[in-house]
C-alpha cells in the first residue's frame, strides 16, 4: 500500500483512466467510490457506465498508475489504461470477461436444467418442485450434487464480490444473494438456491448486454469517420490512417464517400449529406470556401479540402467525448435514486432480520416456525436487490442523450435534459435563432434607365466569382428573377469594398457606399439611394455612373412562426423574443412568429435582467440565442441552448445543449424529448418501487419463495432497462 506523503504539491497532481470490465452498474461505481474515495492521494473519482470507464485524479507523490490498477483489482474487479483511439472497436465488442459470464451462465442453467429432470422424474412429475413442502424432502443424491454445481458455477462471479463488500463493512446485492443461496442451502432448497444463482446470473448478463447496447450506440458516431483518408501530396495522392494526418493537409474525398476529418473545401462542388452531425433532412450545398465536417458523406461530386485540426479535434470526437463527459452531469433524479438506495439497503436488511426473530418470538420457537420465517427472510433479502431501482435513472438518461445526438442535439448531461422538461419560459434571441443570420435581397432599385432584369444579370456574372456571403444573396436573387449572367472579364476582389471586372466590354464595379465614393458617384444619388437603418445596401455602377441598388436584410427561418407555435401547444407559459436589433425590427418579427412578448435594442446585461424577471414569475427559463454574443444570456439561464453550434466550437464547449443545425424546429422535439425521457424515468422508478413493495407484503404473509422473487426483481429490471432503451427510437417529429 503506498505510503502517505505530509503535503500535496499542484505539480504532483495526475489524471488517469482507467478501463474497468465490470463497470456496467451504478452498483459498480459505488463500490469503487467507496473503495478508492477515502484513500490518501485520490482526489476526485469520474464515472461513465456506458463506457465501462474510471477517471482518478490523484496525486502522483502517494500513487502510480500500476498501484491504481491493483488497488482496484483488490475490490474484485479488472482495470487497464483506457485508450480513447481503439474506443471505436473496443466498445463494440464483448468483453472477455463479458463472455465468461455468458459461458458461465449456460453451464449453470445446464446443470440446473439436468438437475431439474432427474428431481421430476424422481418425484414423478416435475409440478412438485413448486412445492415447498415437497421438494426439500424429495432431492437424490445426485439431483442434489447437479444443483450444487450449477450453484457453484453462479456464485463464481457473485462470492468474490460479496466477499470483498463484508470486509469493507457494507452490504451490496451480491451479499443479499451469497446470503439468501447459502440459506436456502441450509434448508436443504436447493432447486430454489439454485434458480435464485441462475436467474440473478441471467439478470446480469441481460443487463450487462443492454448497457453494452448503448454503448454501441454512443459508439456507432465514433464509427461514423472513415479511418482512411486520401492525402494529396505534391503529384501523388496516398492513402494514409486518419490518424497521421497533419493540420494544413490537403485531402480527397470522391463521390459517395465519408469525409474523413474537418476542413475547408478548396476545390470542387458538391451536395453534403451532414444528417449524421447536424440532423439535417437535406444534403448542403458545398462549394470552395465552405466548413466540411467528418463523418459526413460526400454527394456526387469530387471535393478537396485542407484539413483543419486533427483527428482528435474533429467536431465528431468533441461531440462523443462531451456526450462522454454528460453522463457525470448527474440528473436531480438519478441523485435522488443514489441517496435513497444508500438507505434502502440497510434498512432492508434489518427488515430481513426483523422477519426472521420477530414472528417466531410470538409464535414460539418451534423448529417449523423458525424455518419458515427464517426462509421468509431470505426471501426478503432477494426482494431486496436494488439494481432495478438503481439502473431505473442512468440507462434512460443515457438513451436520451443518445436519442438526441442522433438527432444533431448535443446535450450536456441529465441535468440538462430534466431541466429542459420543466421549463416554463424561454427567451428567444432574433439573429441567427429566429432568423437566418444571412442577408437576402429584399428589393432592387435601379438608376439612370437601367432595367432591373440587366442590372441582376450584370450583378450576377460579377457575383459568381465570390464566394462572400453578401454576393451569394445576390446571386440567388438574380437567378430566382431568371437573369441570364453574361461573361465577366478581368474580375478582382476590392478588399473591404467590393468586387470590379468586365461585362460585355463595359468597366463594372459592385460594393459598399464607400466604394462608390470612391468612384465619384453623385452625392445627391448616393442620398437618395441610401436605405432605412438595418438593411444593408449594394451599389452596381460603371466608372461614375450609379445603375442600381440592391436593399438586403436578414430572413426569418421558414419554420420559426410554426416552432413558436408547437412550444405553445408543449403548454410553455411565456416565450419573449430579446434582442439588440432596432425596436421596429423587433417588433415585425415578433409579430410575424407569435411571442408573447418582446425587448429591442437590449445590451447583455439586460438580457440577464430579463432571464431572472421571468425566472422569478415563471420557474425554469431557457435561452436560446447563437452561443457566442449571447453567452453571457446563456450562462444566467438555467438551460442554455446554442443555436447554429456546428461552426462554433465557443457554442458547444458553453451552452448546456447546442442545436447542431440551424432548425429552430428542433426546439420543441427536445423539450418533448426531455419530458418524455424524465416520464419514463419516473415509470421506472415506480415499477421498481412498486413491484418491491407487492413482493414485500406477499413475503410477509408467506405467499413468497425465493425463485419467484428473484424472477420478478429479474423481470423489473430487464423491463426498466427495455422501457429506457425506447427512447433511442424516437423519432426526430412528435405529435
Amino acid at each position: 500500500m503506498p505510503n502517505p506523503a505530509p503535503e500535496k504539491t499542484l505539480e504532483s497532481s495526475s489524471q488517469v483512466s482507467l478501463k474497468v470490465t465490470e463497470l456496467d452498474c451504478a452498483e459498480e461505481a459505488r463500490i469503487l467510490k467507496e473503495g478508492l474515495a477515502s484513500k490518501p492521494g485520490i482526489e476526485k473519482l469520474d464515472f461513465d457506465v456506458m463506457r465501462g470507464r474510471m477517471d482518478i485524479y490523484y496525486d502522483s507523490d502517494h500513487w502510480n498508475i500500476q498501484q491504481l490498477i491493483d488497488e482496484v483489482g483488490t475490490l474484485g474487479m479488472t482495470a487497464q489504461r483506457f485508450q480513447e483511439t481503439k474506443a471505436k472497436t473496443d466498445e463494440a465488442t464483448p468483453s472477455s470477461a463479458g463472455r465468461d459470464r455468458e459461458r458461465a451462465l449456460i453451464r449453470c442453467g445446464a446443470f440446473l436444467l439436468v438437475a431439474v429432470a432427474v428431481q421430476a422424474w424422481d418425484m414423478g412429475s416435475i409440478w412438485a418442485l413448486f412445492s415447498i413442502e415437497e421438494s426439500a424432502h424429495s432431492v437424490s443424491v445426485v439431483a442434489s450434487f447437479l444443483y450444487l454445481i450449477s450453484i457453484g458455477l453462479g456464485l463464481r462471479w457473485i462470492f468474490p464480490k460479496a466477499l470483498k463488500s463484508v470486509w469493507r463493512f457494507t452490504a451490496d446485492m451480491n451479499v443479499l444473494m451469497c446470503v439468501a443461496v447459502a440459506g436456502a442451502v441450509i434448508l436443504g432448497e436447493l432447486f430454489e438456491g439454485a434458480m435464485v444463482v441462475f436467474l440473478f446470473t441471467l439478470s446480469e448478463v441481460l443487463e450487462q448486454q443492454s448497457v453494452s447496447r448503448a454503448r454501441r450506440s454512443i459508439q456507432a458516431l465514433m464509427t461514423l469517420a472513415p479511418d482512411i483518408a486520401r492525402v494529396k501530396s505534391c503529384c501523388e495522392i496516398r492513402e494514409i490512417p486518419t490518424d497521421d494526418v497533419q493540420d494544413g493537409q490537403i485531402c480527397i474525398v470522391r463521390p459517395g464517400e465519408r469525409i474523413p476529418l474537418d476542413g475547408t473545401i478548396t476545390e470542387g462542388l458538391s451536395a453534403v449529406d451532414q444528417a449524421p452531425i447536424t440532423g439535417e433532412s437535406v444534403p448542403v450545398e458545398k462549394q470552395p470556401g465552405d466548413p466540411v465536417y467528418a463523418g459526413t458523406i460526400n454527394g456526387s461530386g469530387s471535393l478537396e479540402f485542407r484539413v483543419e485540426g486533427t483527428s482528435g479535434s474533429t467536431l465528431l470526437t468533441r461531440i462523443v467525448r462531451l456526450i462522454d463527459q454528460a453522463y457525470q452531469r448527474r440528473a436531480p433524479s438519478e441523485q435522488w435514486v443514489d441517496k435513497f438506495a444508500r438507505y434502502y439497503t440497510p434498512t432492508m436488511m434489518l427488515l430481513a432480520v426483523a422477519m426472521m426473530v420477530i414472528p417466531p418470538t410470538f409464535l414460539g420457537w418451534t423448529v417449523e416456525n423458525a424455518t419458515t420465517w427464517f426462509y421468509n427472510g431470505l426471501v426478503l433479502l432477494v426482494i431486496a436487490c436494488p439494481c432495478a431501482l438503481v439502473i431505473s435513472t442512468p440507462v434512460s438518461i443515457v438513451s436520451g442523450l443518445t436519442a438526441a445526438a442522433r438527432n444533431g442535439v448535443l446535450v450536456k448531461g441529465g441535468l440538462s435534459l430534466e431541466t429542459l422538461a420543466k421549463v416554463k419560459a424561454i427567451v428567444l434571441d432574433k439573429t441567427g435563432t429566429l432568423t437566418t443570420g444571412m442577408p437576402s435581397v429584399t428589393s432592387i432599385r435601379t438608376f439612370n434607365d437601367m432595367g432591373s432584369a440587366e442590372a441582376n444579370a450584370i450583378a450576377a456574372s460579377l457575383q459568381q466569382h465570390s464566394t462572400h456571403p453578401i454576393a451569394k444573396a445576390i446571386l440567388k436573387f438574380a437567378q430566382d428573377q431568371g437573369a441570364t449572367s453574361a461573361d465577366a472579364n478581368q474580375v478582382e476582389e476590392i478588399p473591404g469594398r467590393g468586387i470590379r471586372g468586365e461585362v460585355n466590354g463595359r468597366s463594372i464595379w459592385l460594393g459598399s457606399m464607400r466604394l462608390a465614393e470612391e468612384q465619384s458617384v453623385d452625392a445627391a444619388l448616393l442620398q437618395e439611394a441610401t436605405p432605412p437603418p438595418g438593411t444593408i445596401i449594394v451599389l452596381l455602377g460603371s466608372e461614375s455612373q450609379l445603375l442600381a441598388a440592391f436593399y438586403l436584410q436578414d430572413q426569418l427561418r421558414e419554420t420559426a412562426t410554426a416552432a413558436v407555435a408547437a412550444l405553445h401547444r408543449l403548454g410553455v407559459t411565456q416565450i419573449e423574443l430579446i434582442s439588440g436589433d432596432r425596436n421596429d425590427v423587433v417588433r415585425s418579427v415578433a409579430e410575424t412568429v407569435g411571442v408573447d412578448a418582446w425587448l429591442g435594442e437590449q445590451l447583455p446585461e439586460q438580457k440577464i435582467e430579463a432571464i431572472g424577471r421571468l425566472h422569478h414569475e415563471h420557474g425554469l427559463v431557457a435561452m436560446v440565442g447563437d452561443g457566442i454574443n449571447d453567452g453571457p444570456a446563456l450562462a444566467a439561464a438555467d438551460v442554455g441552448i446554442a443555436m447554429g453550434a456546428m461552426g462554433s466550437d465557443t457554442a458547444i464547449e458553453t451552452a448546456d445543449v447546442a442545436l447542431m443545425s440551424d432548425e429552430i424546429e428542433k426546439l420543441p422535439w427536445l423539450i418533448h424529448h426531455g419530458r418524455r425521457t424524465l416520464s419514463l424515468i419516473r415509470q421506472n422508478i415506480f415499477a421498481a418501487l412498486a413491484i418491491k413493495a407487492v413482493f414485500v407484503l406477499l413475503t410477509m404473509i408467506g405467499y413468497s419463495n425465493l425463485w419467484l422473487a428473484i424472477l420478478a426483481d429479474t423481470g423489473v429490471s430487464l423491463a426498466v432497462i427495455a422501457n429506457s432503451l425506447r427512447l433511442l427510437r424516437i423519432d426526430s417529429k412528435h405529435e
